[in-house]
């Protein structure tokens, strides 16, 4: 056999060498044989097999699908360690592996590295849409990091892609968080559509619709929680209160007994309850419940101020007056507090105070009618004649509008629009 000398010989290695390089490339860039055979493996738990299959695939020609599956096998077979660096690996090829880069994440999930695994979560939603739980995965390393935004993109992610209801669930929280209760509403409305049976669906329909003053739709979400959960208290008592907000007095007396009977030591259905009774004028049962209220609530300001009013509806004037100082020297006084002071001053003929204390009751809550009626009083009581005018004006005009409203009210859920005479906004 001839070789060839010196200088062909260099000529020879160096075409080698360019088509050694250009097969390298070409077996790195080309897509694997088919792998659904190994799939199966390991989808059969053939792990073994599996890996053996791969391993000699590698030999061949190194590629990150490969690399991936291989990573996949190696975390079943519990070898987390050989399965970082199988997924490291793949990832050093190709950068954009999505898939790799959600195992890798799902196997620092494993490990509990939760910041290892947002960081690659972070990086693959930037190439491409998550698998479902990872992406929830994310959105709530996003919310707990304080990133809203972040965490609503993947969220709406999920919720297009796969009609879940709880993505929708987390985006409404999101939008009533920020006082967008509109948007948190409609979101729900949504979920809504998906699952109309839904108790978590159902409740934030209520919770919400509640929070903003909105109780018709809160009723229309309750009415069928109620009929399906009748053993949850909770339930009854938002019905309650939702009642008691479109003035259906004797319906939410019922609820928050139905409740208290399915949970007795319920403060907050005794304390509503009692408001209820409070609004009938029933001031003697509304006082008894109320005492039972704030015995499991000692500092709840509007209990307090709720068993002023009662007290005062009795003449109990000096328990009254101490139980309305309480509820002012509490951190968040209500409205109501003021009122009740203002009640019992006007009682105690101390009237400068009253007006004082009605003026501080209307400056919290613009709305309260019986702020504004008992304002006109104490203004005719001192002898001003065009204020006691002007707040009696005030106060028939905003009890038109707020009966006009509540008769609203009614008529959306199903009540008789007849106020009765103890439902009414009159003081």
């Amino acid at each position: 056999m001839l070789y060839p000398d010196g200088p062909a010989l260099r000529r020879c290695i160096a075409a080698l060498s360019i088509l050694t390089a250009a097969f390298h490339v070409a077996a790195l860039e080309a897509q694997p044989a088919p792998l659904d055979a190994v799939v199966q493996m390991v989808e059969n738990g053939e792990l073994d097999s599996a890996e053996r299959d791969l391993r000699a695939r590698l030999a061949v020609a190194d590629h990150p699908a490969l690399r991936d599956l291989l990573g996949v096998v190696l975390s079943r077979q519990g070898r987390h360690q050989a399965a970082e660096q199988e997924f490291t690996r793949a990832l050093a090829i190709d950068p954009n592996q999505l898939e790799a880069r959600q195992h890798l994440a799902r196997l620092y999930l494993l490990q509990k590295r939760r910041d290892d695994a947002a960081q690659q979560l972070r990086q693959a939603a930037q190439r491409g849409p998550l698998e479902r739980d990872l992406a929830m995965t994310l959105a709530s390393v996003e919310l707990a990091a304080g990133d809203t935004a972040a965490a609503e993109r993947q969220l709406r992610s999920v919720a297009k892609r796969f009609n879940s209801v709880q993505a929708l669930l987390q985006i409404a929280r999101i939008a009533a968080t920020r006082g967008e209760v509109d948007r948190s509403l409609e979101t729900l409305q949504q979920a809504l559509e998906i699952a109309p049976a839904s108790e978590d669906v159902l409740s934030a329909n209520a919770r919400t619709a509640l929070a903003a003053g909105l109780p018709v739709p809160a009723i229309i979400a309750l009415e069928p929680l109620v009929r399906m959960h009748p053993t949850v208290a909770e339930y009854s008592y938002l019905i309650g209160v939702a009642r008691m907000q479109v003035g259906d007095m004797p319906g939410s007396i019922e609820a928050l007994r139905r409740a208290l009977e399915l949970e007795p030591d319920r403060g907050s259905a005794l304390i509503g309850l009692g408001l209820t009774l409070n609004h009938q004028k029933r001031h003697a049962e509304a006082k008894d419940t109320l005492v039972r209220g704030l015995l499991l609530d000692p500092d709840n300001a509007d209990g307090l101020a709720a068993l002023a009013e009662a007290e005062a509806g009795l003449s109990e004037l000096e328990a009254a007056e101490q139980h309305a100082l309480r509820a002012l020297a509490g951190s968040a006084p209500r409205a109501t507090a003021h009122l009740a002071l203002g009640l019992i001053r006007m009682q105690q003929g101390r009237t400068d105070e009253a007006r004082d204390a009605l003026q501080a009751a209307i400056a919290m809550d613009p709305r309260s009618t019986k702020a504004h009626y008992q304002l006109s009083l104490a203004y005719a009581r001192l002898g001003d004649r065009e204020k006691s005018r002007q707040y009696q004006e005030q106060y028939r005009r905003m009890l038109r509008e707020d009966e006009e409203q509540l008769i609203e009210l009614r008529k959306k859920v199903g009540l008789d629009v007849a106020l009765p005479e103890t439902g009414g906004m009159s003081p």
